[in-house]
C-alpha cells in the first residue's frame, strides 16, 4: 500500500497544531466559532502566537476562521479527520492510510493498515454531506438535539454504527467486524467478496443456489431482529458476499430499535426491497412470508 494520507497536509501538522486543534474541539462544546482570546487563555499563549497559528491551520485547511465582532475558528471535517486518525496511530491501530476506496451519502471509506500490514476499513462519518433537515428526519438520535454540529452529528452516528456492529458481531451475526472507534471514525475488517447488486444470474449454477443465497440473507435477518435491531436500509447495496459466498449486512447507520414505533412499517421495507431484488435481477419467486420475521418482534 502507497503511504498516503487523507490530506498532504497530514504530515505536516505539528505538535503545536495538534494542541489548538484538539482545544478548539473542547472549546467548540461552547461556541460555533472559539474566539481566539479564549484559545490563548486555555493555552496559556498570546493571543499574538495563537493567532499566527491559527492563519497556519486556515492555510492548511483544518480550520475555519470567523471574523465577526471577534477572531473565532472551528474544525473543519479535515481537521477532526486529523484529531481522530492521531487517536488511532497513538493507540497503535493504525500505521498507514490508503485510498479512498467508497463514498457514499454520509460517509466516506478508506483503506488502513496496522503494523503488522493487515489492512482494514476507515468508514469517515459525514452527516453534514446531507441537506441538515433531511438528516434530522432519517436520524432519530438527533431528532431532538437542536444545536449539533455536523462533526458531532457525525460522531454520534459513528458511536452508534460501532455499537451495533459490536452487539450483532458478537451474537454471531454476519456483519463486518468492529475493530476500533474514534470520534466520526469506525474502523473495521474487510469483508473480501463481491457485492450482492453486481451479481449477475449466469454467476450461480442454479436456482438451488440462488434459493440457498435468499434463504442465507432472510435467516441473517432473523438474527439481527432478534438481537433487537432492524438494519433500516437494507438492499442489494447494502450485502456483500464474502469469500465463502455468504451475505455479509454491512452499512448500519440508519438501524433502528425493535421497539421503535415505525419499526414493523421499516422491517417489511428492508425484507421487500431484498425480494423484490431476487425477483426481478434473478427472477426467481421467493415466495416469503415477511409476517413470519415480523412476529418475532413480539
Amino acid at each position: 500500500m502507497a503511504r498516503l494520507t487523507i490530506t498532504q497536509s497530514f504530515r505536516e501538522i505539528e505538535k503545536l497544531d495538534f494542541r489548538i486543534l484538539s482545544v478548539i474541539e473542547i472549546l467548540m462544546a461552547k461556541h460555533e466559532f472559539v474566539p481566539l482570546e479564549e484559545i490563548a487563555r486555555f493555552m496559556k499563549y498570546s493571543e499574538k502566537r495563537i493567532e499566527n497559528r491559527l492563519g497556519r491551520l486556515k492555510r492548511m485547511k483544518l480550520i475555519f476562521i470567523a471574523q465577526r465582532h471577534y477572531l473565532g475558528a472551528a474544525l473543519t471535517f479535515i481537521g477532526y479527520d486529523a484529531l481522530a486518525l492521531k487517536a488511532l496511530v497513538e493507540k497503535g491501530i493504525l500505521a498507514q492510510i490508503g485510498p479512498e476506496i467508497g463514498a457514499g451519502k454520509e460517509s466516506n471509506i478508506y483503506l488502513g493498515m496496522d503494523d503488522d500490514q493487515i489492512e482494514f476499513i476507515i468508514k469517515f462519518h459525514r452527516l453534514g454531506k446531507l441537506d441538515f433537515r433531511a438528516t434530522r428526519k432519517s436520524r432519530a438520535f438527533i431528532a431532538e438535539k437542536r444545536h449539533l454540529s455536523p462533526l458531532y452529528e457525525s460522531r454520534l452516528s459513528a458511536e452508534r454504527e460501532f455499537k451495533v456492529l459490536k452487539d450483532l458481531y458478537e451474537a454471531n451475526t454476519s456483519v463486518p467486524k468492529p475493530i476500533a472507534q474514534n470520534r466520526h471514525l469506525v474502523v473495521m475488517e474487510i469483508v473480501k467478496g463481491q457485492d450482492l447488486y453486481r451479481m449477475k444470474r449466469n454467476d450461480f449454477e442454479n436456482e438451488e443456489e440462488i434459493a440457498s443465497l435468499f434463504h442465507n440473507i432472510i435467516e441473517e435477518i432473523k438474527k439481527v431482529v432478534s438481537q433487537g435491531y432492524i438494519h433500516g436500509d437494507l438492499s442489494e447495496y447494502n450485502i456483500r458476499l464474502n469469500e465463502s459466498d455468504y451475505p455479509v449486512l454491512i452499512d448500519w447507520p440508519q438501524f433502528i430499535s425493535t421497539s421503535d414505533s415505525q419499526a414493523e412499517e421499516i422491517l417489511i421495507r428492508d425484507c421487500q426491497n431484498v425480494i423484490n431484488y431476487f425477483e426481478k435481477k434473478f427472477t426467481v419467486k421467493t415466495h416469503y412470508d415477511i409476517s413470519e420475521i415480523v412476529k418475532m418482534m413480539d
